[in-house]
């Protein structure tokens, strides 16, 4: 059985502890994706138009990381193929597909060799 609080002051204890936690996830994800874009943008130096390709694809999958609870909600109720979405998508599971985009599309660029001078 949970105990509950006596003290207001134990109740903004608590929810202060969840939104700093949820905060802190969220600002540790958000730092490691720029940290995983930053060489991508390096490597892209050599491609033309390089700085741009690289923008136009990892805003939209940062989008995924950055804000995935927001994402789903743009999608919940929404009507596909003559049915409604009426279930919601983990944030986990739109920030994981954002992840998993962004660390495939850096390898690509790591991966197609430079051209040759």
């Amino acid at each position: 059985m949970e105990r509950t609080p006596r003290r207001l002051s134990d109740v903004v204890v608590r929810l202060l502890n969840i939104t700093v936690r949820r905060t802190m996830t969220l600002s540790l994800s958000r730092a490691i994706s720029l940290l995983v874009l930053a060489p991508a943008y390096v490597r892209a130096w050599w491609i033309p138009s390089g700085f741009w390709i690289v923008t136009f694809v990892s805003v939209p999958l940062l989008a995924l990381i950055w804000f995935p609870d927001h994402i789903d909600d743009l999608t919940f109720g929404s009507w596909y193929k003559g049915y409604q979405i009426d279930s919601h998508t983990p944030g986990v599971a739109v920030a994981a597909m954002g992840w998993i985009f962004l660390i495939l599309f850096a390898l690509a660029l790591f991966l197609v060799r430079a051209p040759s001078k």
